[in-house]
């Protein structure tokens, strides 16, 4: 306790230091699964960090707000009781909240963010206004206030409230470290993941998706309820802002119940499939499908019956496997990694690409497959081995090995 009360200051700075730079390592090899650390990108974030995260702050959480508000020092160390008897302190309290979430974080730290997010992502040719004028201030300003307001309102009044000025950077600095902790074992290396995410205090509306919508495994929903009577709807048109809204008002109003659905735009077009669950005795089917292509006018929508799967006659999984490959994007990869798969008697139950820019320009192609196996004579580690072996040795167009690409393999079995 003696040296952060000592170097409040130096303190702090070294505090977010180690926490950003922490943070980006724990994304870089928990999350992104990364094979070689990036140091140039560690480096610039801890260097935000410490000058940003820990001086600035520190400038604003403890100078300034003592100066602006002269309950700042006092009232963090009074009981309960006495704060709400303190109407004063409670009142300076709640304007450091304003000032701290709707003029430090919009006007300096946002735009620091996305500056500092912009130079790592293109160290080249880096385009400062596109990244804080177009990108923040044009599309993502509400989404971000959301997202940051969510999670910091309710720290920063436990910040200005409870801890000593001395304890504000790193109650701040420790805040950001857990969030980024759980969505790091939340989500997993399911999606590609903004490096500028773990640089800060705030989080971005990116970020705060990624968490929201955190990584579970998943079956094929038909195999949830097979009591369930169950369709698959399918539409296609030109992409308009609430295709999605109406599609899905549509099975809401007849009573249908959407288990899994996957929307994409491709180019000017729009692409959405839906597994819809329903209750034959109290939807009748033709209300259901009057009621998708009335709200549904404008696309091309293909509806068909789905039968569940008859789990009850089959083995159970023996074991579940996850592949997730990176590497340059060459046409008819997926299909050779799929017929490796399909040869050692894999089910694939869900599968996933992308085509990424990386920040050099490179193209790199990114796909995570959910697969399992059903046989009752569970692969070893060995037979996981050579499954590995036999997916990096996958030929390109040139005939060559892909041995740029990077692959990894997991299986679980029994649950285990």
């Amino acid at each position: 306790m003696r040296i952060p009360k000592s170097y409040p200051l130096a303190f702090g700075m070294v505090f977010s230091t180690f926490k950003t730079s922490f943070s980006d390592l724990l994304v870089q090899t928990t999350v992104e699964k990364r094979d070689e650390i990036d140091w140039r990108r560690n480096a610039a974030f801890a260097s935000f960090g410490c000058f940003y995260l820990g001086g600035v702050q520190y400038l604003i959480y403890v100078p300034l707000f003592r100066r602006l508000f002269p309950t700042a020092n006092t009232f963090p160390t009074l009981t309960l009781r006495e704060k709400f008897a303190n109407k004063q302190g409670m009142k300076e309290t709640g304007a450091q909240v304003v000032i701290d979430q709707f003029l430090h974080h919009p006007l300096m730290y946002f735009p620091v963010f996305y500056a500092t997010k912009e130079i790592v992502t293109n160290p080249t040719n880096p385009d400062l206004k596109k990244a804080i004028i177009t990108d923040y201030f044009g599309t993502n300003f509400k989404e971000d206030m959301i997202a940051l307001w969510k999670i910091w309102i309710p720290s920063t009044v436990i910040n200005f409230a409870f801890m000593p000025l001395w304890g504000r950077i790193p109650w701040v600095a420790s805040t950001s470290l857990i969030w980024t902790c759980v969505l790091s074992m939340m989500r997993g290396s399911d999606a590609p993941v903004s490096e500028g995410e773990v640089i800060g205090p705030g989080v971005t509306g990116d970020s705060y998706s990624l968490f929201s919508g955190a990584y579970k495994s998943r079956m094929c929903p038909v195999e949830m309820d097979s009591h369930l009577s169950h369709i698959t709807v399918s539409a296609s048109g030109m992409d308009k802002i609430g295709m999605v809204a109406r599609m899905c008002k549509g099975v809401a109003d007849a009573g249908g119940n959407i288990t899994m659905s996957k929307m994409t735009r491709l180019g000017n077009q729009f692409v959405m499939m839906m597994h819809v669950s329903y209750d034959h005795q109290k939807v009748r089917h033709l209300d259901l499908l009057e009621s998708i292509r009335n709200n549904s006018e404008e696309l091309t929508v293909k509806i068909n019956n789905l039968q569940p799967r008859s789990t009850g006659n089959r083995a159970a999984p023996q074991m579940t496997f996850k592949v997730s490959c990176r590497g340059p994007d060459v046409p008819g990869f997926t299909a050779a990694v799929t017929s490796v798969l399909a040869s050692h008697n894999v089910s694939i139950e869900n599968l996933d690409t992308n085509v990424v820019l990386e920040a050099d320009g490179r193209r790199s192609f990114w796909l995570d497959i959910e697969g399992s196996e059903r046989k009752m004579a569970l692969f070893t580690d060995e037979d996981v081995k050579a499954l590995s072996e036999e997916l990096k040795n996958i030929k390109g167009s040139d005939g060559m090995p892909l041995s740029r690409m990077t692959l990894k393999v997991a299986k679980k079995e029994n649950g285990n």
